[in-house]
């Protein structure tokens, strides 16, 4: 087999493994409402910590597709990912669209 294909083979299929297995994040960082009730701070490790209405709560999450799954004792959260700086997430006391959009902070 000639090295020179071999090599650019091998590190695309690395590049492949590595963005099917969630290496790369679409998210990071703190976004946060324009009323400030709901505040997520995405971290590398796979943890998010919130702050809904000021209280805060630790969990884990995972990004599948357009989406980014909490993991709670109560049941699973689901947030879309709109952009890379906009989050969109169902909440009550979004009083009209029963949505609050989530900006990225700089």
């Amino acid at each position: 087999m000639n090295f020179t294909i071999r090599y650019p083979v091998l590190a695309a299929a690395a590049l492949v493994l590595l963005i099917t297995t969630g290496c790369f994040r679409k998210v990071s960082g703190v976004y946060r409402d324009s009323n400030n009730i709901v505040s997520l701070d995405f971290q590398s490790d796979g943890r998010v910590y919130s702050r809904i209405m000021g209280i805060p709560v630790v969990s884990e999450y995972e990004e599948s597709g357009s989406k980014i799954i909490f993991k709670g004792a109560e049941g699973d959260t689901f947030v879309d990912i709109i952009d890379a700086k906009t989050l969109s997430i169902d909440h009550p006391l979004a009083e009209y669209t029963g949505r609050i959009e989530l900006k990225k902070q700089p």
